[in-house]
Order: C-alpha cells, then sequence, then structure tokens
C-alpha cells in the first residue's frame, strides 16, 4: 500500500489548529497573498513565503527568497530545499507550523491528567476503585440535580428573567445545494444519446456521456469544484418556479421507437425535488434550467467539444498540431516559445479525447507532448540553477534577468512554476533597490 504523506499542522498564528495536506500534482504556498494555498494575514511574511512540495514520497520545503527567512526546527532554511520529517516544526513570521503523520495516523495525544474519580491506575485497591466510583456517580447526580433546578427556574413563567438572545434554531438552509441528479437520454432504433450528471455535497461533480453508434463517443470525467463553481451551480436552482412543476410529464412520443426523457432530482436544503419529462414539451423553466446544467457541466470538466462533430474535432486537431509543431521548431527564438507548442499540443489532444476510434497519429502526438514538457523541465531546472546561484552570490541584477527568463519559460500565471519565479522576481527587485538605496 503506498504510504501517505506527512501533513502539516498550524500550532501557532492566525491559522492554529488547520490542518493541510500537500497535493503531488502542485505544491502549497504559505504567504501573505490571498492566492497562497495557506493564506495568512501576517505583515512578517513575503507575499510568497515558502513552497511545501511533494518529491519521493516525503514534504519538501522551499524558501520563496521571503524577506524574513523561514526556521526548520529554530535553523534558517536558506535557498536550498529541505526535507520534512513528522515532528519538524516550521517558522514563517508569526506562523508555527509543525510536521505530522497523516490524518487518522497520529500519536495519541497525552492525557490531561484530569481525574473524574470514575476509573484511574487498576493499581489502586479494590477499595479505592469503590470509593472513587462513588464520587463519581455522586458528583453525576449533584450535577444533574443542579442543571435540573436551574433548567426549572429559568424556564418558570415566574421566574422574572427573560432571554432577548434565544438560541436560534438550526434550520436547514435553503440555498444549501446539497446534490443534484440530472439524465438526458435521446434515443431511436438506431441509436442513442445519453447525458447524466451527479453533483454530491463535498463537491465532487460527476458527468458521463455517450453517442453511439452515431458519434461513438464517450466520455466519464469527475472533478472537484471549487466554492465559485459550487455557486454558480447552486445559481441555477434558485427561485420558487421550478419548484412548482408537477412531478411528471408524459406524452405518447412523436414517433414509434423514440424515446427523449429528461430526469431531475435536486436536494437542496430541507426541500428534495424531482421531475421527469417523457416524449412531451418540458415546461419553459425546465428545459431552460437543462440546458444551464449542461452548459455549466461542459465548461468546468472542459468538455466543452463534444458540441462538434468527430469530423471537425480532427481538422481542430490538425490546426492545433500545426500551430504546436512551429513553436516547438522555434523554441530557441524565444522563451516562450516551448510553453505555447505545449498549449497548443494539449488543445489537440483535448479535441480528440472524446474521438473513438482515435485517429492516425494520436500516439505520436502524444509523443510529441510528452517531448516538449521534458524539454521545457529540463531548460526550466538549468535556469532556475541560474537564478539560485545569483542570488547565493548576492548578484541581484543578475538574478533579476534570470528571473525575467524564468517567467517567460513560463507565463502561464495558473502555473506554480510562474508564481514561484514571479514571487523570487519580487524580492529580488526588493532587495535590489535597498541595495541601491544605501
Amino acid at each position: 500500500m503506498e504510504s501517505k504523506l506527512p501533513e502539516i499542522l498550524v500550532a501557532s498564528g492566525p491559522l492554529v489548529g488547520r490542518r493541510f495536506s500537500v497535493p503531488s500534482e502542485r505544491g502549497l504556498r504559505l504567504g501573505r497573498s490571498s492566492m497562497c494555498e495557506i493564506s495568512v494575514p501576517d505583515p512578517a511574511l513575503s507575499r510568497n513565503h515558502c513552497l511545501f512540495e511533494a518529491r519521493d514520497g516525503a514534504v519538501w520545503l522551499t524558501d520563496l527568497a521571503s524577506a524574513n527567512g523561514t526556521l526548520v526546527n529554530d535553523e534558517p532554511l536558506g535557498t536550498e530545499s529541505r526535507r520534512l520529517s513528522p515532528g519538524d516544526a516550521v517558522a514563517a513570521g508569526d506562523t508555527l507550523l509543525q510536521i505530522v503523520g497523516p490524518e487518522g495516523e497520529d500519536k495519541a495525544m497525552p492525557s490531561s491528567g484530569v481525574d473524574l474519580g470514575l476509573g484511574g491506575d487498576r493499581t489502586n485497591t479494590d477499595d479505592e476503585d469503590r470509593r472513587g466510583l462513588g464520587r463519581g456517580i455522586l458528583w453525576g447526580i449533584a450535577v444533574v440535580a443542579i442543571l435540573g433546578a436551574a433548567a426549572l427556574i429559568l424556564c418558570s413563567p415566574d421566574s422574572g428573567i427573560v432571554d432577548e438572545n434565544p438560541p436560534a434554531v438550526q434550520k436547514p438552509l435553503d440555498d444549501a445545494l446539497l446534490s443534484v441528479s440530472f439524465e438526458r437520454v435521446d434515443a431511436t432504433t438506431s441509436g442513442i444519446y445519453r447525458y447524466a450528471l451527479d453533483y454530491a455535497a463535498d463537491g465532487s461533480l460527476h458527468v458521463e456521456y455517450a453517442d453511439v453508434p452515431k458519434e461513438n463517443r464517450h466520455l466519464s470525467r469527475t472533478v472537484k469544484l471549487s466554492q465559485n463553481a459550487r455557486k454558480r451551480l447552486a445559481a441555477i436552482f434558485e427561485g420558487d418556479s421550478l419548484y412548482s412543476l408537477d412531478p411528471e410529464y408524459a406524452g405518447s412520443g412523436v414517433a414509434s421507437g423514440v424515446l427523449k426523457s429528461r430526469r431531475l432530482k435536486v436536494v437542496r436544503g430541507g426541500r428534495v425535488f424531482e421531475t421527469s419529462v417523457e416524449n412531451a414539451d418540458p415546461p419553459a423553466v425546465f428545459r431552460d434550467v437543462c440546458e444551464q446544467i449542461e452548459a455549466f457541466s461542459k465548461n468546468e470538466l472542459g468538455a466543452w467539444a463534444l458540441q462538434y462533430s468527430s469530423e471537425k474535432l480532427q481538422a481542430m486537431s490538425v490546426e492545433a498540431i500545426r500551430a504546436a509543431d512551429a513553436k516547438w521548431n522555434e523554441r530557441d527564438v524565444q522563451y516562450g516559445n516551448l510553453s505555447a507548442a505545449i498549449k497548443s499540443y494539449d488543445e489537440a489532444v483535448v479535441y480528440l479525447d472524446t474521438v473513438n476510434p482515435k485517429p492516425t497519429g494520436y500516439e505520436e502526438l502524444l509523443a510529441k507532448r510528452r517531448a516538449a514538457q521534458n524539454e521545457l523541465d529540463r531548460r526550466y531546472r538549468e535556469q532556475r540553477f541560474l537564478v539560485d546561484r545569483a542570488v547565493n552570490l548576492g548578484d541581484w541584477a543578475a538574478a533579476r534577468r534570470e528571473l525575467r527568463i524564468l517567467c517567460d519559460m513560463v507565463p502561464d500565471e495558473r502555473d506554480p512554476r510562474h508564481a514561484e519565479a514571479s514571487a523570487k522576481l519580487i524580492d529580488v527587485e526588493n532587495r535590489q533597490k535597498k541595495g541601491v538605496a544605501q
């Protein structure tokens, strides 16, 4: 069984008690910026202060050229990455983090030492055990009696005590979208189109799509929605008009051997709503909601290509590959050409994602993309070495120049490598300004 990575527990500071897992595909940034995964409003932190990464089955820590530095076990981290182990303490600004084992595998917390008289060391004599048990029972009876008397006094209409702020009754939130199930089926004797969506309260969205045998295209994909995406999905089901629909709308069918079915179930707050339309004209509000559901899922899952035919998608992939090849051939002309080539190769792969069978040249496309990614990784490592060397030498002008090249090599702001390089560039520019001022 694959061992789980250690986790990060905030031992002190504004986020005390929070626990973070380090994802394998990207790191966790700690800093003052709201874009950091561990965002702390601490003026002692740099905007992007340090980075936790998952490598070789362990958690590694890198200081992102922070102004005030990062400490590991009270020692400065410096410019080199360091492998962390459970028990290590990381200090950044006013925040102290502890590296702990995966949740559920931590060592038991030490006892508080408070003895309620209901147990204790089994080396006690039987008489001591009985006396301890008796004291516990008596204390329990006393507490219950006191609480009961207090409740009677406070609840009495003659008590003269009025609670002007009674505790709020916990009611289900009408705007809390808990789950959605939607299925669309268009079938004839010659083929079937099926689209199904399931959304769960934990934010996971799963979609299945099949169009056989006409296009012979299949899709099964699951994503975890962001908070903003969850809000956009919940907005589709706002208002009361949808929930006033009948449970079922059925018709005789437009022709023999034809099925047009739409089924929807929504659990929202304390309300469960279900309706279906089969071989009948759907109410306008229902048709509008169905269209919004499909449009939302295609955008979130990157499955918008489903709207095109297989022939159109293959033609679009050919154009994307042609553009990617051109950038690849000119990868030494501009620093960003290699990233641009990878982006176009990615587009070509997306176009062919639902096309079956895959066209001739698909494996070659995947090989080209891998080669471009490997080349970018190699160049990025070499360029980062030049940056680190300049920083270690205190040559801020050279560090600034090399960091700008690094940012040009990975221009996508969503790429963690770009974020890291940008953060270092800001800090280096600040250090260079301080040097000039002095």
